[in-house]
């Protein structure tokens, strides 16, 4: 008889040996602890429990990132974490990081951002605080030099008591990171020309994701709308507001959901490129296929990352040029 069948029998012996009332409790027991622990990852409780990641003693993966080269003024890295977001914005004179994915992410984002030759950040945008985008960011403000945080004001009702997201609080605490709050018009000169401009939140909303710092990036003639997961609400607040929407890439809201990317919102941004930042096998369905199919009828060229892995996107201010970790299968 071969070890493994015979491991297998031992373990059915001791199984059909344990009396009903230990193996019920045992079960319920590993079943709670599972339970927790997803939980966690999703910031949806008031205290800490380590990662998957810190329990099995393992660093995410990730790949080397490709830098600025020759005549480049601008590098957008749409960063690969999975179910998240992570976007890492690289002139020749600064660094910005735009949300960090979930909790167990942040080593992964920092190991990016140094294989990019970041050092320092000197500005780092929490769009929203939901855990896929914040959940990481707490490690990246311990391990690098932040010059300024920018998040929504939210209302005093919609203010989450998330463990994710007092965690950040007390990193910006700690590393006494000034805050600011984000608002349409403000703007960050990231040198060589380029210039970043916050759009949106404007107003109250019912829903976090529509509270998202969404922010237009501007280098030469090339330009690029960065939202969140703001959806058709804010779309509709920016139409109306006159924003200036258009743009060559966009960042699609909400990981390619049906809630966002509606049809007058992207007519008026008309983006020749959509990058779409998700998990592989993600359980919402994202991207919705009706969403890749509006992108399809007006021949935008789709970019994402559960597919490519993260994508980098690097302008010299006339053209865009797209580098991927991987081939799209």
């Amino acid at each position: 008889m071969s070890r493994r069948k015979s491991g297998v029998r031992a373990v059915q012996q001791l199984i059909d040996r344990m009396p009903t009332w230990l193996f019920l409790t045992v079960a319920a027991l590993v079943m709670v602890f599972f339970t927790l622990m997803t939980m966690s990852e999703m910031g949806w409780l008031p205290f800490d429990m380590p990662g998957w990641s810190d329990l099995l003693g393992m660093e995410e993966p990730y790949r080397p990132a490709l830098g600025l080269e020759g005549e480049q003024v601008a590098a957008v890295h749409i960063i690969d974490v999975g179910q998240g977001d992570g976007v890492l914005i690289q002139t020749g004179e600064k660094a910005v990081l735009i949300d960090a994915g979930e909790r167990d992410q942040g080593q992964t984002v920092c190991d990016y951002l140094r294989s990019a030759g970041v050092e320092k950040l000197d500005l780092v945008i929490a769009t929203h605080p939901h855990a896929d985008h914040i959940g990481g960011l707490a490690q990246v403000l311990e391990q690098l030099p932040t010059g300024e945080i920018l998040m929504p004001q939210i209302a005093d009702d919609m203010v989450p008591t998330t463990s994710v997201f007092r965690r950040l609080l007390e990193a910006v605490e700690k590393q006494e990171i000034p805050a600011t709050a984000a608002k349409p018009g403000l703007s960050y000169d990231l040198g060589a020309g380029v210039l970043l401009t916050v759009l949106s939140p404007a107003g109250d909303y019912q829903d976090l994701n529509d509270y998202s710092v969404v922010c237009r990036l501007d280098c030469g003639e090339t330009s690029f709308l960065f939202t969140g997961d703001a959806e058709k609400e804010v779309e509709k607040d920016l139409l109306d507001a006159g924003a200036n929407l258009r743009a060559d890439v966009l960042k699609a809201g909400h990981h390619g959901s049906s809630t966002s990317s509606g049809e007058a919102f992207l007519d008026a941004v008309s983006p020749k490129i959509a990058a779409i930042s998700c998990g592989a096998g993600n359980d919402y369905g994202h991207p919705h296929k009706e969403i890749l199919a509006s992108f399809s009828q007006r021949n935008i060229s789709v970019y994402r990352t559960d597919l490519a892995g993260s994508v980098v996107f690097a302008t010299d201010g006339k053209e865009i040029t797209v580098q991927t970790e991987r081939e799209a299968g």
